[in-house]
């Protein structure tokens, strides 16, 4: 009989390579974060997942969760293909390069300051969020979606901001398009009010089970305009005023 997390692990996998959608009554859901996070290292074990990067975040209970950001990056101007079906939500984020590796130290926490110090250069990041999961939105167990790397679809590097950006978001506004008409702009907000408190959470994680925080990898620090929910496929422009935009093509 398989267990839970080789059930999810080989529905997850299956819509991966099949670029469809796994039913959400047809799976069990992890009893705990942490074997949520096991079932999303199964999946990237299996197919090969290079841990290029992480999308960082906080649950519910205060738990510091993360799902893996394989790559390739798209540039500005690119394409994401999405699979037949599924929901797509376009979200701001600024995105923070590792210069060197971050050690998992318990008993030793990270601070700010020195976590700022192992990134040398940060972006204006663009996430696809496209979750494997069928009807997923207000619908899937939390544990259920970390094991779906909280449905990270795509990413796309935008322009080098200055890291200090990071320190004060007052000012900045986030603006999203579709085919040339407005579907969000509104001032740029985090979900934990500083952008680094996730990542600093994450890095100070209790355990060790998804992967490590290692030099060159991409790290974005969560959203700025939630997850944006996009009423159709094409052109779309994002910006995070005054900083910079990217534009893409939603297919």
């Amino acid at each position: 009989m398989p267990t839970t997390v080789e059930t999810v692990r080989d529905a997850l996998v299956k819509a991966r390579r099949e670029r469809s959608l796994a039913e959400i009554a047809g799976l069990p859901v992890p009893a705990t974060l942490t074997e949520g996070l096991i079932a999303q290292a199964a999946v990237g074990n299996t197919l090969g997942l290079p841990e290029a990067g992480w999308k960082v975040g906080i649950a519910e209970d205060g738990t510091a969760v993360a799902g893996l950001m394989p790559g390739p990056w798209l540039a500005p101007g690119e394409t994401y293909e999405g699979a037949i079906g599924a929901e797509l939500r376009i979200e701001i984020e600024i995105a923070l390069r590792l210069a060197r590796d971050v050690p998992f130290r318990p008993g030793q926490p990270w601070t700010r300051a020195e976590l700022l110090a192992c990134c040398d250069k940060a972006y204006l990041g663009i996430e696809i969020v496209e979750s494997r999961l069928a009807n997923w939105s207000g619908n899937v167990a939390f544990p259920l979606w970390l094991a779906d790397a909280m449905g990270h679809g795509g990413y796309l590097i935008g322009p080098e901001l200055d890291i200090a950006t990071l320190d004060d978001l007052s000012g900045l506004g986030c603006f999203i398009s579709l085919n040339g008409v407005t579907i969000y702009d509104q001032p740029a907000v985090h979900g934990n009010g500083d952008p680094m408190t996730p990542f600093l959470a994450w890095a100070n994680r209790r355990s060790d089970d998804l992967g490590s925080l290692k030099a060159g990898q991409i790290v974005t620090t969560g959203s700025l305009c939630g997850g944006v929910l996009s009423p159709g496929k094409g052109e779309v422009v994002t910006r995070l005023s005054p900083l910079g935009s990217v534009t893409l093509t939603l297919r």
